[in-house]
């Protein structure tokens, strides 16, 4: 890419952080205020500001007054909590979006223009895509980290015909909250929910009848029976430094949700594994390297890690192969590669941003082997690769000793199940992912709504009993007060 789009996304990064801040102190964002704070005229940042709005991160009010988009904002920051930099960059809001914008409907002149001045659509066409299939791996210096005949695999996925086929995915959700408990307490509440979905299709029709689907928890009333399984649900955290407890939370969060995948996993597989061979998991199928020293989040990244080896085991001894569905990923090692290998700069972008302007429908990526990462468990013969089922690129993850054989396995498989998907934020791949995903949704939602009834229930209870108590100690003192004042 030539230095000026660089040096435009650049500026831009720096305004877009800049707003983001102003709308933190002040609500909105006014023209006034942030120019006197990034040090340009006014005219200058209306400019950006507009190209702001463009992408939906601002909207203006008038008077030269810009509202952050925040529900936007937050879906990009979320992806990028756990991500080494402090500030959102323009480029994380460009990519596979608009990528499928573009295939599917024509976006607007405002946006083109923009991505002009972005200089992204320097590498979207088919150059790019024949260098990269032009170079083999045993000609690269990265032999022993790619694997196969070319960087790029052109027309690598087969549309399968599915007749009398079970394809089975699971998924699963969180959500993290902070209560106020009347006027003296605050309550953080992690709701945690996982799905599955096995599907069945019939001459390439999922037949709704023959599927099934499972969750858990699974919550019921209590009727004389057990009403709960014995476990852990509360955890303590404490900190020298009170503004790391948020990220503390988070991590436990996505540990605990782990963990009840990962025993999802293993019932569905140890269930049914005779109907199926590929088991979709969406998400990392290697538990994510967070660097913990809490003791307690130290105790969860274990147990998670143990639980981790006991899925792939299980899944080994029924002759299943596990694979990791990321259809969102900040991750840049092939991004990275290509560009040294090519000796091209195509600035700064993740692989999925990058590959999503380059593949064709069908296209695969040759397999990376990832070696170990710091926080991560160890594991022996881990791959990686992606696929491209127009208009999205999805990164598909998976252990195994004869990864050619079973990367295109995976690949047919994956494609055929996958369709464009009608969200705003992509989030899928496989359809029996998206249905687990569902599934999973839906139970969360039924949990908090359980959990927020409970607790108003009870503490709504505990108040009014508080009440009662104080209410019958006022009238014991103010009858004391009048016999003392009969005696006198």
């Amino acid at each position: 890419m030539g230095r000026t789009g660089t040096t435009y996304r650049a500026r831009l990064t720096i305004i877009l952080n800049a707003c983001l801040e102003v709308s933190a102190e002040q609500g909105v964002v006014d023209v006034n205020t942030l120019s006197r704070k990034v040090d340009l005229t006014e005219r200058a940042v209306k400019d950006y500001l507009d190209d702001l709005s463009n992408l939906d991160i601002l909207t203006y009010e008038g008077a030269g007054r810009y509202r952050v988009n925040s529900s936007r904002v937050y879906e990009v920051a979320e992806e990028l909590l756990f991500e080494p930099r402090s500030i959102i960059r323009v480029e994380d809001f460009i990519g596979q979006e608009v990528a499928a914008q573009a295939e599917l409907v024509s976006v607007s002149d405002k946006v083109r223009r923009l991505l002009e001045k972005l200089d992204f659509p320097k590498v979207l066409g088919g150059e790019v895509r024949e260098k990269l299939f032009r170079v083999r791996v045993e000609d690269t210096e990265y032999g022993g980290v790619l694997l196969g005949e070319t960087l790029v695999l052109p027309k690598f996925a087969q549309d399968l015909f599915l007749d009398n086929v079970f394809v089975c995915g699971s998924a699963s959700s969180h959500r993290l909250e902070h209560w106020a408990l009347l006027d003296f307490s605050l309550l953080s509440v992690a709701a945690i929910s996982s799905g599955a979905y096995l599907g069945f299709f019939d001459k390439n029709i999922l037949d709704q009848s023959k599927s099934l689907s499972r969750y858990i928890p699974d919550l019921h009333s209590y009727r004389g029976s057990e009403p709960f399984v014995e476990g852990e649900p509360f955890f303590e955290m404490s900190t020298d430094f009170p503004e790391l407890l948020e990220a503390g939370r988070n991590i436990a969060a996505r540990y605990l949700r782990e963990i009840q995948h990962y025993k999802l996993g293993m019932e569905m597989i140890e269930e049914h594994s005779d109907k199926f061979q590929v088991y979709f998991k969406l998400g990392s199928l290697v538990p994510h390297g967070f660097m913990v020293y809490s003791k307690e989040l130290v105790r969860l990244r274990d147990r998670c890690h143990d639980l981790f080896y006991k899925f792939l085991k299980t899944a080994g001894e029924n002759g299943v192969i596990p694979v990791g569905v990321s259809p969102i990923s900040m991750d840049n090692f092939f991004f990275r590669i290509a560009t040294r290998i090519l000796g091209s700069d195509f600035g700064s972008t993740n692989d999925l941003n990058f590959l999503s302007m380059v593949l064709e429908d069908g296209d695969s990526t040759c397999l990376i082997r990832r070696g170990h990462e710091k926080g991560k468990p160890p594991i022996k013969n881990n791959y990686e690769f992606y696929v491209m089922k127009k208009p999205f690129v999805t990164k598909y993850e998976f252990v195994s000793k004869n990864p050619l054989e079973e990367q295109k396995q995976i690949t047919d498989l994956a494609f055929s199940l996958s369709s464009i998907s009608l969200k705003k934020r992509f989030e899928g791949g496989p359809s029996v992912v998206a249905s687990a995903k569902n599934v999973a949704v839906v139970n969360l939602e039924q949990l908090m709504r359980a959990v927020k009834g409970s607790l108003k229930t009870g503490l709504m209870g505990m108040w009014d009993e508080l009440q009662r108590t104080r209410d019958l100690r006022r009238l014991k003192r103010a009858g004391r007060r009048k016999e003392d004042a009969k005696k006198d």
